[in-house]
């Protein structure tokens, strides 16, 4: 998230952070946090989970732990993206570690759609730990009546959590399997199947996929060419770069720069 508030605890390095957007556009991508995207005015286009969505004024989308999502502007909006750590709402969480979401779109109750208009009024805001539950919890129940859960046979692995979160943080690095297990302190087979089973991709497409991400938004920032962004992100040549990221997007880095599709 480009902007927005942060709150912060010193055991947790996230908790929480809120920013508007207009027209927002953004890569696929996943994370080990909870979303929230409420609409307030337009129809926002969004893919979570390889489901197509056309968010109208009035509803939010729902994208649970390690779901690929992206969003697209086909017309004007404005949005409210909210990111959440499962600290915040540990029985929401709890239900998430053996229940997901049949669909991910819900319609942003009064009550809920209020109490987030009244703490985070604009586009950038300061909060607390105990305000930003309380805007959570009538949005989780909204979630929770509408999305229709059922019963996973996967459940939530924490240890896949801690792994993504150490390879958000080095993935410029050389990074192996066997390093990311050691570091949380996992045996890299039993990770190797966590990312399978559970965020439904192998590792080592992941570290493409968070790379090329990575490269996306630089490329896209226009602060660098696509060598420099390449590099930054942790590829060794140029033609391991252009072959992930046409793995990852369908697209050659190129393509991307000059408006191509992903």
């Amino acid at each position: 998230m480009e902007s927005g508030n942060r709150v912060i605890d010193k055991n947790i390095p996230f908790l929480f952070a809120s920013a508007r957007h207009i027209n927002v556009e953004c890569n696929s991508h996943m994370h080990d946090n909870m979303e929230i995207i409420i609409v307030n005015e337009g129809i926002l286009c969004m893919t979570v989970g390889g489901i197509n969505y056309s968010v109208p004024r009035g509803h939010g989308v729902f994208v649970p732990p390690f779901a690929a999502h992206s969003f697209r502007s086909e017309e004007e909006n404005e949005c409210h993206v909210i990111m959440f750590s499962k600290s915040l709402v540990p029985y929401f969480y709890d239900l998430l570690g053996s229940h997901e979401p049949s669909r991910h779109i819900f319609a942003v109750s009064e009550p809920a759609y209020n109490l987030t208009e009244e703490i985070l009024p604009n586009k950038n805001n300061t909060t607390d730990y105990i305000c930003a539950q309380a805007l959570l919890a009538p949005l989780c129940r909204d979630i929770y009546l509408q999305c229709e859960f059922k019963k996973t046979k996967v459940p939530l692995d924490d240890s896949l959590s801690t792994a993504m979160e150490y390879m958000e943080t080095h993935f410029a690095e050389e990074l192996e399997l066997s390093r990311v297990a050691k570091a949380v302190g996992q045996h890299p087979t039993t990770l190797s199947k966590a990312f399978s089973k559970k965020a439904g991709v192998k590792f080592n497409f992941y570290l493409q996929y968070i790379r090329c991400y990575h490269a996306a938004e630089l490329i896209k920032s226009g602060e660098v060419g696509i060598t420099e962004a390449a590099y930054v992100s942790g590829f060794g040549s140029i033609r391991s770069f252009n072959r992930a990221f046409l793995n990852v997007y369908g697209v050659t880095p190129t393509q991307y720069k000059q408006g191509g599709s992903v």
